[in-house]
């Protein structure tokens, strides 16, 4: 009973390692240019940004527009600063647009969403709606006229994001306005990364099944003698 409870203590010790270290850390970047900062050449319009229209050339590189419309502006315009660079990108151009990049998974590993999001402080709906999707989970965005976006007439930036597993597929990742024309939710620094086992994770996890097999082996010896 006693060698019982040891081998059960080992192993519940490796269990419980793994539960209190830190889970994941983040592996590299999956998406192109998800801060926006290369644009794709396209012609300025005369309100001071850059538009991109659904099947129109050139593209924002590494991304598609959809459907609808979506703006490209400045640090230095009236739509500043951006949370990232200089660029940010309003989902609502001169229509509601929706814009896509797609990338590999690997089936049943963790994958993390990050985005920065503001209120188009010129015109925009009140409140700015969008959805964030991949991998079958949509966060839906809410950014108000008041609270974390009441900045004396500037950008206010929240950062926010969700998480999915990969299923072994190629995963789109979709940004679409839900409401409003012609000025809505920007984004910046869209992010998607595969969550790995941070070292400390993996060493107590070794640690942990050490213990156990230790206990093991102390138990055979002593029945074999």
């Amino acid at each position: 009973m006693t060698y019982r409870f040891s081998l059960a203590v080992a192993a519940a010790s490796a269990a419980l390692a793994l539960a209190a270290a830190p889970s994941t850390t983040l592996a590299a970047e999956l998406l192109t240019n998800g801060s926006f900062e290369q644009i794709g050449g396209a012609t300025p319009e005369g309100w001071g940004g850059l538009t991109y229209y659904a099947g129109g050339i050139p593209t924002i590189p590494g991304w598609t527009v959809e459907s609808g419309s979506v703006d490209l502006t400045t640090t230095g315009s009236f739509w500043g600063p951006a949370y990232d660079g200089i660029y940010s990108l309003d989902i609502n151009g001169w229509d509601p647009g929706r814009i896509t990049q797609s990338f590999n998974t690997v089936i049943g590993k963790l994958y993390n969403v990050s985005f920065a999001y503001s209120r188009n402080i010129a015109g925009a709906a009140d409140p700015a709606t969008a959805t964030v999707s991949a991998g079958g989970q949509t966060f839906n965005v809410v950014a108000p006229a008041d609270g974390p976006f009441t900045n004396a007439g500037r950008m206010a930036w929240v950062t926010d994001g969700f998480s999915f597993v990969g299923t072994g597929a190629p995963t789109t990742l979709a940004l679409a306005a839900t409401n409003g024309t012609n000025g809505g939710v920007f984004f910046d620094a869209i992010s998607v990364q595969m969550a790995v086992p941070e070292p400390a994770t993996w060493a107590m996890m070794i640690g942990g099944f050490g213990l156990a097999g230790a206990a093991l082996r102390r138990r055979r010896a002593l029945l074999a003698a």
